[in-house]
């Protein structure tokens, strides 16, 4: 049974479950313009449930005094906890790490329209693909050393050359205004070394990212200098955060 399909079946043994549905019908739209090579139409919103939405799922629904009153605080548990695994299941299903959506890149590319981008260990290239949606330039480039052993390998929803992230920056870096890095490895230290051979550019540094989380070495973090920019706070605010992970486009020196 597919995720979402199992979703669906476990919503529908909770009491009142038609409540559930604009949720899943969201995650559903996501899943079907992931599969298309589109990008989601919409910003993303909180799939998880608060602990103030189950305590009144259950305060209306549910006698507290009945026999089904555990089980069903179970069930509920298990459907939130399921939908905490959504992220999970698009960068498994799609390799869609950071998320990146049709409003955000068309406000992206609003922000910032003189730009010429080279995005680095771009994996599938969903920002190319954002930024070439909204005609602007983005060279796309990553080494593809994880495609061999990826069920997303093959799913590339736009051009990517294949080439060393360092390689890439000295073979383009007089064609491009800018470089974006999204959703570097934390166990890695490339990202230092990118960071280290920017800062001998005069190019504009974009990354997506959680500071000292999910994404990048803390070697990076330690180091990296974040700029203040109103752009990019008006960008951050179409960049969906939809769980626990609080990742946010930096403009990095």
């Amino acid at each position: 049974m597919s995720y979402l399909n199992n979703l669906r079946e476990l919503a529908s043994k909770l009491p009142n479950s038609s409540i559930f549905n604009a949720r899943l019908n969201f995650m559903q739209h996501i899943d079907e313009a992931l599969s298309k090579g589109e990008l989601p139409k919409h910003q993303f919103i909180q799939f998880e449930l608060t602990s103030e939405q189950i305590e009144r799922h259950l305060q209306n629904n549910v006698d507290f005094e009945s026999d089904e009153f555990e089980s069903v605080v179970a069930q509920l548990q298990e459907f939130d906890t399921q939908l905490g695994d959504f992220r999970t299941y698009l960068q498994n299903s799609y390799g869609y790490w950071a998320t990146i959506t049709q409003p955000l890149m068309s406000t992206w590319s609003k922000l910032f329209p003189n730009e010429k981008y080279l995005e680095l260990m771009a994996g599938n290239g969903y920002i190319s693909k954002g930024f070439r949606d909204n005609g602007i330039k983005s060279i796309c480039t990553d080494n593809l050393s994880w495609s061999k052993q990826s069920p997303t390998g093959n799913e590339k929803i736009t051009n990517v050359e294949q080439i060393d992230a360092l390689d890439a920056i000295d073979k383009y870096q007089t064609q491009v205004d800018a470089i974006v890095l999204a959703w570097s490895p934390d166990r890695e230290e490339i990202d230092f070394e990118i960071l280290e051979k920017i800062r001998k550019t005069e190019l504009k540094f974009f990354l997506v990212g959680e500071k000292y989380g999910a994404t990048n070495s803390k070697k990076f973090w330690d180091h990296a200098k974040i700029i203040s920019d109103q752009r990019i706070d008006e960008l951050n605010q179409v960049y969906p955060q939809y769980d626990l992970v609080h990742d946010k486009i930096f403009l990095i020196q």
